[in-house]
């Protein structure tokens, strides 16, 4: 994520979210921190048309991105009074697929554009994103593999699955059909990757574009075994 994406979406978060961040942590990748779900969507059909995404952010980075939200000044952070937060954070997030990368079979799937999303703070204090990614075709589950990761290619926000229920399956799933999402197992050259990257200062960028991200990304699969003959 380049920084002119990273400042959009933290609403100035270069000016503001840092300064809300523990300095131990200030001057690391990443820089903000979101718990995560999705689902699959199917249709009758028992096909893939979307997948659904729900971001939980840090305190940090919630108190940056609500500032200056609350238009009636009531201390209440309505959805309405955030939804132009989140339509610019959409719209940013299109050049990036949404920081979705789904693949049918070893293909990038094509989706249409987001339309449906929200914000709200939820019960406890922080700040939740949610938005459906629509594919422009159906996929065939049955007959092709379906993998997406959910990842900030600069992993300036890091991203991570909720430890329960961190991906569901709306609609009926083909018999047959599961899904799956992966145990990262990191070795030395990502570990030092890692590393790496916690030293570097806030307003780092490495001297050409590099997909860190992925290395620290889960993979969710869907899959389907063959019909018995």
């Amino acid at each position: 994520m380049t920084n002119k994406l990273a400042r959009n979406i933290a609403i100035a978060l270069a000016a503001g979210a840092v300064a809300l961040i523990p300095a131990s942590t200030a001057q690391a990748h990443p820089h903000v921190w979101s718990d995560m779900r999705s689902d699959v969507v199917l249709n009758d059909n028992g096909e893939a048309v979307a997948i659904n995404v729900e971001w939980i952010f840090d305190e940090g980075y919630t108190a940056a991105a609500i500032e200056g939200m609350d238009a009636n000044g009531d201390g209440i952070y309505t959805s309405v009074e955030l939804h132009p937060v989140v339509t610019e954070n959409i719209e940013a997030l299109k050049e990036f697929r949404y920081f979705v990368q789904a693949k049918a079979g070893n293909k990038d799937i094509q989706y249409a554009d987001v339309t449906e999303y929200m914000q709200r703070i939820n019960d406890q204090g922080r700040l939740q994103m949610v938005f459906v990614v629509p594919f422009s075709k159906p996929v065939n589950i049955k007959t092709t593999e379906l993998t997406y990761q959910i990842y900030d290619p600069d992993f300036f926000i890091a991203f991570e699955f909720v430890k329960e229920r961190p991906v569901a399956i709306i609609g009926d799933m083909p018999k047959g059909c599961s899904a799956s999402v992966g145990n990262n197992e990191f070795d030395d050259q990502v570990e030092q990757t890692r590393q790496m990257l916690a030293d570097k200062p806030v307003d780092w960028q490495p001297e050409q574009p590099t997909d860190f991200g992925s290395l620290f990304a889960q993979k969710v699969t869907l899959t389907c075994k063959p019909a018995a003959s």
